[in-house]
């Protein structure tokens, strides 16, 4: 009996050649990083390492690209306006204005080992839920801070502002002077319109005899060799399935293309050829005359 295959298992390798690198754990309000997520890869800032350690956005963002500055040593920060190529958060025409000073609130890492790892999954495709991608350990976590707004007049606006976007109501009810509805559901159609306008116009329910209504229908064939059972109808002003019972003796119901649908004398019942033939001696005498 054969042994079952093995899934293949993920590799479990790990990539440590960036371990012993430093980094922060830096906790940031949500509106920044928002700000330095939809600007991956752009230098947002830099860092002087002076006292009092003060954050400085790139003014040289749009012609110059950086890598984002890594802190080393935070004890206060200072942000002064973000370049023209940054997104701000929110919609533009709110213009929210962020905070030009931010405190870093330093913290103990309590004999905690901590350290920050990435997994990478390109070119997994359909198995990226499934199977495990490369992990590399991209540092060690030395320092923890926090990043805290100040209690500002702007930071306190800017928080107003925010707190009443969110309270807003995604639904709202408004009270309408005049009915606005453009199409009001009816139980009046167009059918029951036309039935009534057939019984104005005194439209015939009653049978007639049959040899009237057979001289009406070969009448109408003589003007054209097609025609729809509702046609029939109208022009002898009978009910349909006296109508439908009569062309069942005397014609032929097409159900192909191109004249789907549409009652047709049967050969026995049409002359087509030499009324043809008629017309175009009658044509042909009044040519005569003529010379």
């Amino acid at each position: 009996m054969s042994k079952p295959q093995k899934r293949a298992a993920p590799s479990e390798v790990v990539n440590c050649e960036r371990a012993a690198r430093g980094v922060w754990l830096v906790k940031v309000p949500r509106y920044l990083s928002e700000i330095w997520q939809k600007n991956q890869g752009k230098a947002v800032g830099s860092l002087i390492t002076s006292q009092p350690v003060v954050f400085r956005s790139n003014p040289e963002l749009e012609t110059e690209q950086k890598k984002t500055p890594i802190v080393t040593n935070i004890v206060q920060s200072s942000s002064r306006a973000l370049p023209d190529t940054l997104q701000p958060l929110g919609k533009k025409k709110e213009n929210v204005e962020m905070p030009k000073e931010h405190r870093f609130l330093m913290k103990n890492l309590d004999n905690q080992t901590m350290a920050v790892l990435v997994e990478d999954k390109t070119g997994l495709e359909e198995d990226a839920d499934q199977v495990s991608g490369r992990l590399t350990i991209d540092g060690r976590v030395v320092k923890r801070a926090e990043c805290q707004p100040p209690a500002t007049l702007d930071y306190m606006k800017m928080k107003i502002r925010q707190i009443e976007k969110i309270s807003q109501p995604k639904h709202t009810v408004k009270q309408m002077d005049k009915a606005e509805v453009k199409f009001k559901p009816t139980s009046y159609h167009a059918e029951h319109m036309a039935k009534d306008r057939a019984k104005k116009d005194n439209v015939r329910s009653v049978r007639v005899d049959r040899d009237i209504v057979l001289k009406e229908l070969f009448q109408a064939f003589e003007k054209h060799q097609y025609y729809r059972l509702v046609d029939l109808q109208r022009i002898t002003q009978q009910p349909a399935n006296y109508i439908k019972e009569i062309l069942t003796t005397i014609a032929n119901y097409n159900t192909t293309q191109p004249h789907k649908n549409m009652w047709e004398l049967k050969s026995e019942y049409r002359d087509y050829g030499n009324k043809k033939e008629e017309e175009e001696d009658e044509d042909m005498d009044a040519d005569g005359d003529d010379d």
